[in-house]
């Protein structure tokens, strides 16, 4: 079986995906590729980010963004 993609992003990662969205909707076709299995996509962005939160940051502020 062959595959062809425009692009191959290595690593599923927060920024691979993020990338990986930005060209499917330019219209590219992606092939992610990362060494975790499956179920695992998005774990180290989870258990790297799940206690960071900004709150009232100056650049909230600035942008006018409304907190719940």
């Amino acid at each position: 079986m062959s595959e062809t993609a425009d692009v191959i992003v290595i690593g599923a990662g927060l920024s691979g995906l993020v990338a990986a969205t930005e060209l499917a909707d330019a219209g590219k076709s992606v092939v992610i590729i990362d060494q975790e299995p499956e179920q695992n996509l998005r774990a180290q962005t989870f258990w790297s980010f799940s206690g960071l939160f900004l709150i009232d940051s100056p650049e909230q502020r600035r942008m006018g963004t409304r907190q719940p």
